[in-house]
């Protein structure tokens, strides 16, 4: 059975959590994709990324978003609470995967997210009622998370399933499945016909 992997986030520095600030409300082009590829090598360059961004203003169009990300954002924002932003990619990254694969999925986020009995935070509250506060820096790291999977990165290894072995009782899926990664409190999970597969 293939071992899973557990993912351990390097701490981010303040001037890290700016920049990666900035670029949640602009695309990633080649220079600032540049940062989280590896081809910025020092401190120094990412606080002058970080100074540039805040210099172009990128950092005032933060509440500029898209429904639907701030949906997946606020997916992310309940389903991770208390979690580190590794584990918000991670989530992120499940409903990206959903979409994508179209598991309890039609395709889109609000097809995804707001299926019966599939996140469950929205069992009990109102998506609708609920505002995406990016004056909270959990909120600002889960609309963050979400915008950085939609380049594909592979996080959990293609799971589409996760649950929390603290909180709830171990589900019948999961003794069927094939665990891929734990990552914080959740462990993720790919159902078995696509653990065939891999």
């Amino acid at each position: 059975m293939k071992k899973s992997r557990t993912f351990i986030s390097k701490p981010y520095t303040t001037a890290c959590m700016t920049m990666m600030a900035a670029i949640i409300s602009i695309p990633l082009t080649p220079s600032i994709s540049g940062v989280f590829q590896g081809s910025v090598k020092t401190m120094a360059e990412v606080v002058g990324s970080a100074s540039s961004l805040e210099q172009s203003g990128a950092l005032q169009k933060l509440r500029h978003f898209h429904p639907s990300e701030a949906l997946a954002a606020l997916t992310v924002y309940f389903e991770a609470a208390g979690e580190s932003f590794a584990g918000k990619l991670a989530m992120a990254a499940v409903i990206r995967n959903r979409m994508k694969l179209k598991y309890q999925s039609d395709g889109t986020v609000k097809g995804t997210v707001l299926k019966a009995r599939q996140f469950q935070p929205w069992s009990t509250r109102n998506p609708y009622h609920i505002p995406l506060d990016l004056k909270k820096k959990s909120m600002r790291d889960s609309l963050l998370a979400w915008r950085l999977v939609q380049d594909g990165r592979n996080v959990v290894d293609g799971a589409v399933l996760f649950y929390n072995p603290k909180l709830v009782r171990t589900p019948y899926w999961a003794t069927v499945s094939q665990r891929v990664s734990t990552i914080g409190g959740h462990e993720f999970y790919t159902p078995p016909s696509r653990s065939r597969r891999t």
